[in-house]
């Protein structure tokens, strides 16, 4: 079997015979192909929690759905799926990479500091190393040390020693064990890689001078060869989203997209999941923390049984305060990742109607915006990068307003493509 053979379909695609393709180009049986398939799958559901496989098959013919990513099939053999909203063209694993990254460290746009301004840049290892470098110096007041066994000569008899070495020292003293207290430990050490390694792709002078004063500032060590994912001491807590952010630019997951390495087998995300984190990350960055809530709890009504009565509660994704001349409104904004796109035409499904309607009542907002990622099939427009937004369909319900809003997302890794969407879904508000 050739090495290192990847196959690309995107996921909600038109269902495919895809284990013959995969079969005819791998030299594997179809029947063998299935099997690999279905286990690789499998993990997947396990990985992200799913109560059932994220596949849909009708005989021979296979669909992905609700995640994207890469995963290894077989030895050699790697699957890589591509967001509904990407498409495979030129430039997706980009916009994926960072989509990727903020929703899983989606502290990269929580400080005031790094909100987009004219001047601010948003290329995705700039924004990361920005990011790496304000969490590092604000827990500076608060050291990250650990106890450690190091080897040191000193006259002065301080840790564990052979008795032998005190009959003979050398010129630098008795050689032995002590247990210190310090920042010469593997937490730093993989902070220190993570700075030394973004300094060398990140285009922003400013900050690449300011990653590498972080390297210096630690102590040196070599790179660790392990990155293990742990919890730190209690003492040193909040240094844990640093450390992990750190580990997760060694292992390819924010310096910028590399094909050789970048998306490693096994890599894997809920895709709904990403558009949710987006548009909630876009509406805080344009309208600041304290003017949108997230997720929360809002009282429908009562659920009642034989024994019991209880609240019936209900969770809208974001609840957004909108100051403009005429004064400040609250609009209710929904992510909303599939179910608008009925045959050729565009159409809010029931469900999400009747959804919107169940916000509406408990919050008593009556303004309710959701936001769909524009589908990516035959290329890409000028309507399908980032920046664009459009209204496509309007339900009114007495005094309720639901707007249903796609929003181009391809692009959105190039310079100033965060801003652009940011802007575009705070301008549409």
């Amino acid at each position: 079997m050739p090495a290192s053979r990847r196959f690309t379909v995107v996921e909600y695609a038109k269902p495919a015979t895809l284990v013959e393709q995969f079969a005819r180009n791998s030299g594997i049986p179809s029947t063998q192909v299935r099997d690999l398939l279905f286990r690789a799958v499998d993990r997947v559901r396990r990985v992200l929690g799913l109560d059932s496989v994220p596949i849909f098959s009708n005989a021979d013919r296979i669909q992905f759905q609700n995640f994207a990513g890469l995963f290894v099939i077989a030895p050699g053999l790697e699957l890589e799926i591509v967001p509904k909203f990407l498409g495979k063209v030129a430039g997706w694993s980009e916009d994926f990479f960072l989509l990727a990254t903020l929703s899983h460290h989606g502290r990269l746009l929580d400080g005031e500091e790094l909100r987009f301004s004219s001047q601010a840049t948003s290329d995705l290892s700039t924004l990361i190393g920005r990011s790496l470098v304000e969490m590092y110096w604000r827990n500076q007041r608060r050291p990250l040390r650990a106890y450690r066994r190091l080897h040191e000569r000193s006259f002065a008899i301080e840790g564990d020693f052979d008795p032998e070495d005190l009959f003979s020292p050398d010129s630098e003293g008795f050689p032995q064990q002590v247990t210190s207290f310090t920042r010469s430990n593997p937490y730093n050490a993989v902070i220190g890689a993570a700075a030394s390694r973004l300094a060398t792709i990140v285009p922003d002078a400013e900050t690449r001078a300011r990653l590498e004063r972080v390297v210096l500032h630690l102590p040196q060590q070599a790179r660790p060869t392990h990155l293990k994912g742990q919890r730190l001491p209690s003492r040193s807590r909040s240094w844990q989203p640093t450390y992990d952010l750190s580990r997760d630019i060694l292992k390819g997951f924010g310096g910028g997209y590399d094909p050789k390495n970048g998306l490693a087998p096994g890599f894997v995300v809920h895709t709904w999941r990403v558009w949710e984190d987006l548009v909630s990350l876009s509406l805080r960055t344009a309208f600041g923390g304290h003017n949108v809530s997230l997720q929360s709890r809002h009282r429908l009504g009562t659920r009642q049984n034989r024994t019991r009565t209880a609240d019936l509660s209900v969770f809208p994704d974001t609840l957004v305060s909108v100051s403009s001349s005429d004064g400040t409104r609250r609009v209710l904004v929904d992510a909303k990742y599939k179910g608008h796109v009925e045959g050729s035409s565009l159409a809010v499904s029931n469900a999400d109607i009747y959804e919107a309607l169940a916000f509406s009542r408990a919050t008593g907002i009556n303004d309710v915006v959701l936001v769909y990622p524009r589908r990516i099939e035959n290329g890409v427009s000028q309507i399908d990068v980032a920046g664009h937004a459009a209204e496509f369909s309007r339900i009114v319900v007495d005094d309720i307003c639901i707007r249903a809003v796609e929003m181009g997302v391809c692009e959105i890794s190039k310079r100033g493509g965060l801003k652009k969407f940011a802007h575009a879904l705070a301008a549409i508000l």
